[in-house]
């Protein structure tokens, strides 16, 4: 299932157990101690534009399958306010920076002061009846801002039926056929102990609701937590983590969608290098957001903008530096490569054949003031350039989601379109520029065919592979496939994966393995913690089934992602400090930390 079936409503369950061949599960996995998670998120709720995000592209997706949010489409302000107040609450849950820096260096210092597992448990919960008594309790939350009377009406409806929702699922027969003025009452008159007990109640559950709300709790947490929990998933042995290194990604898209409440990329950053500069945990190196409309109206507006050249960021977060503030001395670093995030409504390139009226969403876009107002397209190209040249001459990795998903619109989500990147890396202008085509292998255009490997060239992977055999610093990964999970989906996602295989023989050596956790978790068969079989493990029989022998497989799940991140001592030696495995070495050793832990890479 696409994470966007998923967060749209249209949730297929499947039944039994997945559909890889039984011939491959009776098979023991292959030993792969060592991954590189490549496609990671570990961030929260301050660090997302949940609520533009929500409104601009996961309401729309969800009207088209849910009647409830159907029901909105004429009362605009009422799904706003709903959407603004739980915005509003899970943001206020979630540690912000300096609280989460303070809480690393405080079990640093003291492991006895460490946030426990059912401390952690307990937050959820509180967190949860928080949530469920802002429904039941506090309509003020929800009418903070005007709205007409219909619109009131509209909302007191729709909260009644998320409370009707919630009571179903601990007695099912409740409310129908139809609600009555008596089960009105009974809605209206729960207690906050009897909302707190049914909190509870959903939180423990092991249904399906009760994963997607642990799952939507992950975005209260600490980053670092996340990181654990990350590592926790991949295993052990000996020990010793599976997991060597993980590279999350922030993201950066609030301008396109007109959200700026969240924590400023610069606060991101800060915070993900003191994770990357722990004592003990998980080895943590991420890519920064960057953001070419950011960037764009940056230099538009000849550099006034209130937060500061993002060019000047992305260095500042993979550069590492001592720069002076006061009387400390701060050093900057712990990042690897850059995220970019194309259907948000730019091209990888020739951004300028569009047309300014092309680019509609924002309204702002257009605006000589606000926005870039003329040559939108040769504006965004322009920065985008000076990215590639500073990731080509510094040998600094890029991940581009390549998917056609989560868009404003289905015109912006075509602008992901793998075929973009080809025409950057054919310039002469970035001859080392290396590209992660990330979310590899959903083959959305031939799944739905009764016979899917008869279709897959008309696929983005069908691109995705003539650019791995065109180009020899281009990589794609494997991550968001919950297909594999599935009964039915994994069958076809299978067969499009021979067909690819047989056809581009030397994929193996190009794959990355990647999760898109947290995102993934929300999946009905994620395994769980501590798994007898953890997701790894399944990656690597769904690899088996589509042929792939062992070395290859140990080659995606690791040492492709040494070359891609430019971890190996090879480029040491080749690039110095230009390297990603110098800085990483002068990050460490500015933190007075060792660095023999990157042997592992050589």
């Amino acid at each position: 299932m696409r994470r966007r079936e998923f967060l749209a409503g249209s949730i297929a369950l499947a039944a039994g157990k997945t559909a890889l061949p039984s011939s491959t599960w009776a098979q023991s996995a292959p030993r792969i101690n060592r991954i590189i998670d490549a496609h990671c998120h570990i961030f929260n709720a301050t660090d997302l534009p949940i609520e533009g995000f929500t409104k601009k592209i996961m309401v729309p997706k969800s009207a088209q399958t849910s009647e409830l949010v159907a029901r909105f489409a004429d009362y605009p302000g009422a799904l706003e306010a709903l959407v603004h107040a739980i915005t509003l609450q899970v943001k206020r849950a979630a540690p912000d920076l300096q609280s989460e820096i303070d809480t690393i260096d405080g079990f640093e210092r003291d492991v006895e002061k460490k946030p426990t597992t059912d401390w952690r448990r307990e937050q959820d919960r509180g967190h949860l009846r928080n949530v469920l008594r802002l429904i039941w309790f506090n309509w003020d939350v929800f009418s903070d801002r005007p709205l007409s009377l219909t619109e009131g009406i509209v909302l007191e409806v729709a909260l009644e039926q998320i409370k009707l929702f919630l009571i179903q699922q601990i007695h099912e027969g409740f409310g129908k056929p139809d609600l009555t003025a008596e089960d009105r009452e009974v809605l209206g008159g729960l207690t906050p102990y009897q909302v707190d007990a049914m909190a509870d109640e959903l939180y423990s559950r092991d249904d399906l609701l009760g994963r997607y709300i642990r799952w939507a709790l992950l975005y209260t947490r600490n980053r670092y937590e996340l990181a654990e929990e990350l590592d926790q998933l991949h295993g052990k042995v000996a020990q010793k983590s599976r997991i060597v290194l993980m590279t999350p990604a922030i993201v950066d898209f609030s301008k396109w969608l007109e959200d700026d409440d969240e924590l400023s990329i610069q606060d991101q950053v800060e915070v993900m290098a003191r994770i990357a500069c722990r004592k003990d945990g998980p080895r943590v190196h991420g890519f920064v957001g960057f953001d070419p409309l950011r960037q764009a109206l940056y230099d538009h507006n000849r550099g006034s903008a209130p937060d500061g050249d993002p060019m000047a960021l992305v260095r500042r977060a993979i550069e590492v530096n001592h720069i002076a503030l006061g009387k400390t001395d701060k050093v900057t670093g712990g990042f690897i490569g850059v995220k970019l995030y194309p259907p948000m409504g730019f091209r990888a390139t020739d951004n300028k054949h569009l047309p300014d009226a092309s680019f509609n969403e924002p309204a702002y876009l257009r605006s000589p003031d606000t926005g870039l107002g003329s040559l939108i397209g040769s504006k965004l190209d322009a920065a985008l350039a000076k990215l590639y040249s500073w990731c080509s001459a510094n040998n600094v990795p890029i991940m581009a989601h390549t998917s056609h998903s989560f868009g404003p619109n289905t015109e912006y989500e075509d602008r992901a379109d793998p075929i973009f990147w080809a025409g950057v890396l054919r310039q002469d202008a970035f001859p080392r520029l290396r590209v992660n085509l990330a979310h590899f292998g959903h083959f959305n255009n031939a799944v739905q065919h009764a016979r899917p490997q008869d279709h897959v060239d008309k696929c983005w992977e069908w691109t995705v592979g003539k650019i791995l055999t065109n180009s020899a610093e281009a990589y794609a990964d494997i991550s968001s496939l919950g297909e594999i999970l599935k009964t039915g989906p994994s069958r076809k996602i299978v067969d499009c994966m021979k067909a690819f295989k047989e056809h581009f023989h030397d994929s193996d050596e190009r794959l990355l393995y990647g999760t898109d956790w947290s995102m993934i978790a929300q999946e009905e068969r994620f395994p769980k913690l501590f798994s007898s079989r953890p997701f790894p493990d399944v990656m690597i029989f769904f690899l088996r089934a589509v042929g792939y022998s062992d070395l290859q497989i140990e080659g995606i799940m690791f040492r492709n992602a040494v070359r891609f991140l430019g971890l190996g001592q090879a480029e040491r030696d080749r690039f110095g400090e230009k390297s990603t495995r110098g800085r990483l070495e002068k990050f460490y050793a500015a933190h007075k930390l060792s660095s023999e832990w990157m042997s592992v890479f050589d």
